[in-house]
């Protein structure tokens, strides 16, 4: 009786297993949450070049890696228009790995570096 008992528990708990994929795997790309609408430079995209290019020691006022100094508009425009922006920061071959020396960026925070710079990279 017991060992029926024990049975009819362990099958009880194992059925309300309810897994929620959203819940344990949230979504950060394009369409999972992620908005792409209105990209502006100085609200959402001065703040991603802040915080992994703008660095000390890389791509801030001072230092300029490679003559990139993504702490100004004008600045992060040299690699904008020469094509080399959106190549480094999405691993691409041919290109050097940003922010190097750490993981590549989330797909969203991509998403909108691209979207930016697909709407003409304005500065507003």
């Amino acid at each position: 009786m017991k060992k029926l008992f024990l049975f009819l528990c362990v099958l009880g708990l194992a059925s309300c297993y309810y897994d929620n994929e959203e819940e344990l795997y949230p979504s950060t790309g394009v369409g999972g949450g992620c908005d792409t609408t209105n990209v502006g430079y100085a609200a959402v995209i001065q703040p991603i070049f802040n915080q992994y290019c703008a660095v000390s020691g890389c791509h801030d006022k001072t230092t300029r890696s490679s003559n990139y100094d993504f702490s100004s508009y004008s600045g992060a425009m040299t690699s904008v228009n020469n094509n080399r922006l959106l190549g480094t920061i999405m691993h691409q071959a041919g290109f050097s790995q940003m922010p190097q020396g750490m993981s590549k960026l989330d797909d969203c925070t991509i998403a909108k570096i691209k979207a930016w710079v697909n709407a003409g990279a304005k500065n507003d």
